[in-house]
């Protein structure tokens, strides 16, 4: 499997509603989640860490996690706002990622080729 696609359930400032997240094996490091009006790759090994820790990152994203829910704040030179996820159907989505690509492994699932036509004479 280089690639998932799924549907999760989320509770936005406006009500309940269902985003759409990808994972694509070649893009190893983030997963991307299609909020309304906007999307965001957020991630995975800061969302398992908040999976594993209560909390993680700063900035733009941070996440954090208590009991049955995880928060993601989120914030923009266009604005902020927030999502929260059931803790399960986040975990399950991180620990699928982690079967299509292993931690640590990610380097092997990028297409280097295209850095090789950028900087041309550089072994990668």
């Amino acid at each position: 499997m280089t690639a998932i696609d799924a549907t999760v359930h989320v509770l936005l400032a406006t009500g309940p509603a269902v985003v759409e997240a990808s994972y694509r094996a070649a893009e190893p490091y983030g997963i991307t989640f299609g909020f309304p009006g906007a999307e965001w790759v957020i991630g995975r090994e800061l969302l398992a860490e908040a999976l594993r820790d209560g909390h993680a990152g700063i900035g733009d994203v941070r996440v954090t996690a208590r009991g049955d829910l995880i928060t993601i704040g989120l914030a923009s030179p266009d604005g902020c706002g927030w999502v929260v996820f059931r803790r399960d159907d986040l975990a399950d989505l991180v620990a699928r990622t982690f079967d299509t690509v292993r931690p640590g492994n990610e380097s092997d699932a990028l297409d280097w080729s295209a850095a090789a036509e950028v900087f041309p004479g550089v072994t990668f």
